[in-house]
């Protein structure tokens, strides 16, 4: 006999019952076993800040967003970044590039992979970006997107 339900995490686990009756005469007492599944659930969720990159003066590591990391993998699991454009902000044919900093791991080429054990709890990183000064800039909006993936190891 299975049952499912749902949990208010948002995983789901499956309890399975079986029973084992004894019909030996004069027994008192039985068995039951007990089975139970929970799945794999990996999330990220991405508060970005209100940063302003100035790009001639450049800037030292600027917090531009807060990654929550839950992941209930019991082997760890994997946060990926990776820069849509490899580590540069880009207007048209004009590029500036910048190094990502994710806690305590950087990259200068726009991907970033870190290694977790799993806590149970859910775990907060800064992603930051750091911008080299430059003073002959050519004009443009410039832009980048920065993907963050998790996975179970």
């Amino acid at each position: 006999m299975g049952r499912m339900a749902r949990l208010s995490a948002g995983c789901m686990a499956g309890l399975s019952l079986l029973a084992s009756p004894v019909w030996a005469q004069g027994s008192t007492q039985g068995s039951i076993t007990l089975r139970a599944t929970v799945a794999t659930t990996c999330a990220v969720t991405v508060s970005a800040g209100n940063a302003t990159l100035d790009l001639n003066a450049g800037s030292a590591p600027l917090p531009v967003a807060t990654v929550e990391e839950r992941c209930n993998a019991a082997n760890g699991y994997t946060v990926s970044l990776t820069s849509k454009n490899g580590g540069s902000l880009s207007s048209g044919t004009a590029t500036i590039a910048y190094t990502l900093q994710y806690g305590d791991s950087s990259s200068s080429n726009g991907t970033l992979s870190t290694a977790r054990d799993v806590t149970g709890v859910g775990r907060q990183t800064v992603l930051s970006v750091l911008v080299p000064a430059g003073t002959q800039r050519q004009a443009g909006q410039y832009e980048d997107t920065v993907t963050i993936a998790i996975a179970a190891k």
